[in-house]
């Protein structure tokens, strides 16, 4: 500690500083305060008029992919894996810069990701094919930190294709994380010990309207609200009030998120799990994690959703040693 009392250490609490942004594709890639892009990728929510749900994500570091992972299930059913890091590709790639986008290619030269200021594509062989028209605008928030900084930003894109030859439509995010040189996000802090419960959300209503943003919950003072609203005021707020509801014993493995509640800025926004949604329990990431489908939500919302995407993603230890699971331990 300095002599006029400031802290010198560089370590801040990991608290969120956030902001909308302009949604220019070059936000994904261009490095912002020394920290440089270490990964960016597609996820989200499509549906076929028949019922099947589907919910892909696909990463890609600088120079090799991580593999698809495509979930699949009938509307109101639990997912299974139709493709994993078994059956699809995860090899080398090139980032190439074109025309103000952003195009990720395979060796052979297939386009796998392409984005520019507006639109987006995603081309996964013969397992998924989509376009994307952005929605709203960009989402970025700084976590400074003398060791561990990210930035993380978020666009929205509704998007249509097919998925296995089924005609779809749906939400799908392009975000990405920048590091410093050296780091990586799903090695770094974020996931080994401040995330309790986070959501990237999109909701449109029948009337077009459209809500979106993330929720984030966790340790250290690791917490936002980020919300645009397409028919109101936008919101950000931090030192905000969770509560969160499981569907059974927080360190049971069969256990998922059923309801969690984020307070702050006047406002309370409440993500629900829909029937079924729960996600195959991933062994590659820490004790408590768990992935399931919901809809995210003003708590005094009366509509009802036309689309939605809305992985929520906890882990459920952390939302115990929070404190953020005691009202369901009081009942």
């Amino acid at each position: 500690m300095s002599s006029d009392g400031l802290s010198t250490s560089g370590k801040f609490g990991f608290q969120p500083v956030a902001a909308f942004i302009e949604p220019t594709a070059s936000a994904h890639w261009r490095d912002v305060a020394g920290l440089e892009v270490d990964m960016q990728y597609f996820y989200g929510s499509v549906r076929s008029e028949a019922g099947d749900y589907w919910w892909p994500i696909r990463g890609f570091y600088p120079d090799r992919a991580r593999y698809l992972h495509l979930s699949e299930s009938k509307i109101g059913g639990d997912f299974h894996y139709a493709t994993d890091e078994t059956s699809s590709y995860g090899g080398p790639v090139k980032h190439l810069q074109r025309d103000g986008g952003l195009q990720v290619v395979t060796p052979e030269g297939a386009v796998l990701m392409a984005v520019d200021d507006s639109r987006m594509e995603w081309n996964d062989g013969t397992e998924l094919s989509m376009t994307g028209e952005l929605v709203g605008p960009g989402i970025q928030f700084l976590v400074p930190d003398e060791d561990d900084a990210f930035l993380y930003t978020s666009r929205l894109f509704r998007t249509t294709g097919t998925v296995k030859g089924v005609p779809v439509t749906g939400l799908v995010f392009h975000d990405s994380m920048h590091a410093k040189p050296g780091k990586q996000f799903l090695t770094g802090p974020v996931i080994t010990k401040l995330e309790a419960a986070w959501v990237a959300f999109a909701t449109e209503f029948e009337d077009g309207t459209v809500h979106s943003g993330h929720l984030v919950y966790g340790t250290e003072g690791f917490d936002l609200m980020i919300i645009h609203r397409s028919d109101g005021p936008s919101l950000i707020a931090r030192d905000i009030v969770v509560h969160a509801e499981l569907d059974g014993d927080p360190m049971a493995d069969t256990t998922f998120p059923a309801k969690v509640s984020y307070t702050g800025g006047g406002e309370t926004w409440v993500w629900e799990a829909v029937p079924g949604g729960r996600c195959p329990v991933r062994e590659d990431l820490p004790a408590g994690h768990r992935w399931r489908q919901g809809w995210a939500h003003h708590v005094d919302e009366t509509r009802r959703p036309k689309t939605t995407e809305a992985l929520m993603e906890t882990y459920n230890g952390r939302l115990l040693d929070t404190g953020a699971l005691e009202a369901q331990a009081q009942r």
